[in-house]
């Protein structure tokens, strides 16, 4: 990962002296903006459009994209879906050809939204509910992550026993258990969410109980592999598949309530973190709207929606877990969190998914 953001940062230098003059010129990028919200609406209003890049599954982001203009009638929310590092590579490549196309960008890798407030191209805005952000849930006033991620093994409750979830619940080495041979999904997806495991098997400090040799033996238990993620998650679902090792409660949430035949666990230790960073683009075409997008997001009525559709936990200070989930008899809430080095994730994203997938490729030979 560190390579390709650093070919597109060299490339962004070389444009950078091209564009200083117009972004010095340009009063788009220099005014100031309401902070009263009623103002912020108005001005909003007479833009009428906020394009939102975001790295989650797109129909629940869609669904709180609709709670925002219920909320804000007159202000559409354009929402497209590009996943981790493409999105910061897309972000990039419009940046360097001057075409300005999005206002909020919603990076699921916290590494490449660092690099962007740090080449200057989020702009600075602090949203009202800036104090009630834990210190690792925000990037000064330039970007927010408001919910956790956490890494999950989603089983089909019509194919997994509960003495089976005991023996997954108990450590991620479950899955070497010889009866879950060619039973699960895995992804060789580059996402935060999708690394943030590997991340933690290859930690140095957990080489002697996981590292590479613990990610062949997982991939000697004959995987289903999928590019995608959620395609993995679809076909145990459908049945195909026993469980995911792993994707993330999130998306397993959406699915729940969907009514599908799933449900999960967290093995110890489980990593938490945030994993998508929202900020407003540096060159928005809609500033006011984006701004106003940004502030609602970060509330406690978009943390809510978010909770609500999305089934993510807010990181608000001070906010009830309102998830219809947390009243299940059978869901048990994270007991031992494992933290991530961000500094070794944006040295080793590519390298650690690079050699995982090799490992499942030289298994499948």
């Amino acid at each position: 990962m560190a390579s390709i953001r650093n070919k597109s940062g060299a490339l962004a230098r070389i444009a950078g002296a091209a564009f200083a003059s117009m972004l010095v010129a340009s009063s788009v990028f220099a005014q100031d903006y309401p902070s009263d919200e009623a103002a912020l609406y108005e001005a909003a209003k007479k833009e009428g459009t906020v394009v939102w890049y975001e790295s989650a599954p797109l129909e629940p982001m869609k669904a709180i994209a609709l709670e925002f203009e219920k909320k804000y009638p007159g202000v559409k929310v354009e929402v497209l879906r590009i996943v981790g590092v493409q999105q910061y590579q897309r972000f990039m490549e419009e940046v360097q050809s001057g075409q300005h196309n999005v206002d909020i960008l919603h990076i699921s890798d916290q590494p490449s939204m660092k690099v962007l407030i740090e080449e200057g191209h989020v702009a600075e805005w602090q949203v009202p509910t800036h104090d009630r952000f834990p210190a690792e849930f925000h990037l000064g006033a330039h970007s927010y992550a408001n919910y956790t991620t956490d890494n999950a093994i989603i089983y089909n409750v019509n194919k997994v026993t509960p003495e089976e979830v005991e023996i997954l619940e108990k450590s991620w080495k479950g899955v070497l258990d010889p009866r879950f041979k060619g039973r699960f999904a895995v992804t060789t997806m580059k996402c935060g969410a999708c690394y943030a495991g590997i991340h933690m098997f290859m930690d140095p400090k957990l080489k002697d109980e996981y590292g590479e040799e613990f990610l062949k033996q997982v991939a000697a238990q004959e995987p289903a592999v999928y590019s995608e993620v959620l395609v993995g998650l679809d076909r145990v679902i459908a049945g195909e598949h026993d469980f995911t090792y792993w994707t993330w409660e999130g998306i397993a949430m959406t699915k729940w309530q969907q009514s599908a035949p799933i449900r999960w666990l967290h093995p110890k230790p489980t990593p938490v973190f945030g994993n998508s960073w929202q900020a407003v683009s540096k060159y928005a075409p809609h500033p006011n709207a984006a701004r106003l997008f940004q502030n609602w997001s970060m509330s406690e009525e978009g943390a809510a929606a978010l909770q609500q559709l999305y089934g993510s936990a807010t990181v608000l200070k001070d906010m009830a877990d309102t998830r219809a989930v947390t009243k299940e008899d059978w869901y048990k809430p994270i007991e031992e969190p494992y933290a991530i080095d961000f500094d070794r994730w944006n040295e080793s994203f590519h390298s650690d998914l690079d050699t995982w997938i090799n490992i499942l490729k030289t298994a499948q030979r």
